[in-house]
């Protein structure tokens, strides 16, 4: 029985993945949502075990992408993102496009979300491996103090600035 999709655009799954694969802003867009699948599956793996209450996936323009709530009812927005090509692992957080008449409107304010989980995938080959940060711990933009900055480097380790978690349960402990 063929997908939904093969039916609705009369091509094979075959030919769906090729289309795919030869159009560098459509894979981009499929790597953001393989990146929120692989974060799904951790959220639903965590709320399993016990040290997640619950979450909600939010595909809506202009939302942050999950809002999980702990075990202790603390609710968390999380966006997340993939991690951008380069010899060195950083992130890119802006949105796709500007409000008309507001550049700004581009850069996520500070209070959009609370935490951003990066997909390293394109780093690491390895899809399922994420970094955490928190947005209190930022930096800023350097031309508009209630937005976060552009590009953010990502390092390993505790004493890093800003700090990046390899493991989202030492995030939530952190938050």
């Amino acid at each position: 029985m063929p997908h939904p999709l093969e039916a609705k655009y009369g091509l094979t799954a075959q030919e769906l993945l090729t289309a795919i694969d030869r159009r560098f802003r459509l894979k981009v867009a499929l790597e953001g949502a393989v990146a929120e699948v692989h974060f799904e599956r951790k959220l639903s793996i965590a709320s399993r075990e016990g040290w997640l209450k619950s979450y909600e996936d939010h595909d809506v323009d202009g939302m942050h992408d999950f809002t999980i709530v702990t075990r202790g009812g603390i609710s968390i927005r999380v966006e997340v993102k993939t991690v951008r090509n380069g010899t060195k692992p950083k992130v890119e957080l802006q949105k796709t496009r500007a409000a008309k008449g507001d550049p700004s409107s581009r850069y996520y304010g500070r209070n959009h979300f609370d935490v951003v989980a990066v997909c390293m995938g394109r780093f690491s080959g390895e899809w399922s491996d994420f970094r955490y940060a928190l947005v209190r711990d930022l930096p800023t933009h350097k031309d508009h103090p209630g937005k976060l900055q552009v590009m953010n480097s990502i390092q390993d380790g505790d004493e890093s600035k800003p700090r990046w978690f390899s493991r989202f349960q030492d995030l939530i402990d952190a938050y």
